[in-house]
């Protein structure tokens, strides 16, 4: 007999379920159909902050994205045996919620574009005719619509509870939101962006059932959240000293007067009005504490230090996380001092890191290659679909068959692309399912350019 029940909502899916006998519950197998997926698997190919062929060892988005859902998972395990009322009225109970934001977790990065952030920018401003560009956007368009599942023919076929989980930024382009002071950092409740395309409105309605319009996250999206900028800062620190990248032995007991300007200036705007600069220079010198004395040597006792200094940041992070009932239910509430901690260490990591000349070369070679795979795709495919085949200039198999998966799509759903929207669509789908390796060999191909592969350390520059 099969295990998922049909009467529990969340466990619902937007196209049914096989009947089997699968021991899995449905959550388990959201969990297992995302780690299986070649969308999943691709994110090793992929960016986390430097280019995933350094020499150093350091973090990419696969990684990255394996620690955000060990974290998180452990978060809701704990929640759910601390908090036994919450347990009994969160989404899967007990025994799947943990599931739930594990998936959310493994999933939350899967349609980040080759290059990452940096390629965002370059996409967003070549769709902007065309419904724009987001990479929270494109995860959820990945896991509806673009990841292969053998029972359906678009994609794999979640849950409702794991698709809201995914959704950061519940809400489309140029969407009002109300509370807006839901609004003002550290965002949890809500987030400072948006996530859906019109594209993907039946998806996105089916998984937002029963939350009223209200653009707030749930409340495994919310911790999944808190995982990602925990795993986020504390494998920044980790990768970036150990690269010497980010003196931690060597930083003051005060605040550097250039690295609080640096960090004044980022935050300036209306929802950072809550923020306290007084608390943030406090929390500062807390970090100072337990940061390594010494310069890495890659010795046995420098990875235990560092060891130590992660296990401990973890562990403080780990437990900052509470429940509580609130007028409108239950809330996932993060202590306020660990968001000032988190805040710290991404502004260190912007300091030090992102900020680098070196990072901002790579960076720059980046967007030309994206912008260029765009361009000449966008041509190529044009010529192909209009019957004016050019034998030097074949178009990939798959981009021809992402067109055609939106022709079909459109016949069914009933939104409407005109060929020119899905040229495009179709091309940044593409391009967002490459990994950096990939789009630098089709990069050369096109355009007869040789490429170095850039990188973050020890440039002459």
């Amino acid at each position: 007999m099969p295990t998922e029940d049909d009467s529990n909502v969340y466990a619902v899916r937007r196209y049914g379920r096989p009947l089997d006998a699968d021991p899995r519950s449905a959550f388990e197998r959201d969990r297992d159909r995302i780690l299986y997926s070649s969308a999943f698997r691709r994110l090793a190919g992929v960016t986390q902050v430097a280019a995933v062929r350094e020499h150093h060892l350091l973090h990419n988005r696969l990684t990255h994205s394996l620690k955000v859902a060990q974290v998180g998972r452990r978060m809701a395990q704990r929640l759910c045996k601390d908090y036994r009322d919450f347990a009994k009225e969160v989404p899967g109970g007990r025994a799947g919620w943990p599931d739930i934001v594990e998936s959310a977790g493994l999933a939350h990065d899967i349609g980040h574009p080759p290059f990452g952030h940096t390629a965002e920018t370059v996409l967003n401003k070549k769709m902007s005719p065309y419904g724009g560009f987001e990479g929270n956007a494109q995860t959820f368009r990945v896991l509806t619509k673009l990841a292969v599942h053998a029972h359906v023919d678009h994609g794999l076929n979640l849950t409702r509870a794991t698709l809201n989980a995914v959704l950061k930024y519940p809400r489309y382009e140029g969407e009002e939101v109300s509370e807006s002071a839901d609004r003002d950092w550290p965002f949890r409740k809500r987030g400072s962006k948006w996530g859906v395309y019109r594209s993907e409105e039946q998806d996105f309605s089916f998984a937002r059932e029963g939350e009223g319009g209200s653009g707030r996250r749930s409340l495994a999206a919310v911790l999944m959240d808190w995982a990602d900028d925990v795993s986020y800062v504390t494998h920044d620190l980790y990768d970036y000293f150990r690269g010497g990248l980010m003196p931690l032995h060597s930083l003051q007991n005060e605040c550097p007067d250039e690295f609080l300007e640096f960090a004044r200036a980022r935050r300036k705007g209306e929802k950072y009005k809550r923020f306290d600069e007084e608390v943030f220079k406090r929390q500062y010198r807390e970090l100072k504490r337990l940061m390594p004395d010494r310069g890495w040597r890659d010795t046995r006792d420098d990875r235990k230090i560092l060891d130590r200094f992660q296990h401990e940041l973890l562990g403080f992070f780990f437990n900052s996380v509470s429940v509580e009932q609130g007028e409108d239910g239950w809330e996932v509430c993060i202590d306020e001092i660990a968001e000032y901690q988190v805040e710290v260490i991404k502004e260190l990591t912007f300091f030090y890191v992102i900020r680098r000349p070196s990072l901002a070369m790579v960076q720059r070679g980046q967007r030309e290659i994206v912008a260029r795979l765009f361009d000449d795709l966008m041509e190529m495919f044009g010529r192909h679909r209009n019957g004016k085949r050019d034998p030097d200039h074949p178009v990939p198999a798959l981009l021809d068959d992402i067109y055609d998966g939106m022709e079909r799509h459109e016949k069914v759903s009933g939104f409407t692309r005109s060929h020119e929207e899905r040229r495009a669509r179709a091309v940044c789908d593409y391009i967002c399912a490459l990994t950096e390796d990939q789009a630098i060999n089709l990069y050369e191909r096109l355009s007869g350019n040789s490429v170095s592969q850039g990188s973050i350390f020890g440039t002459w520059f």
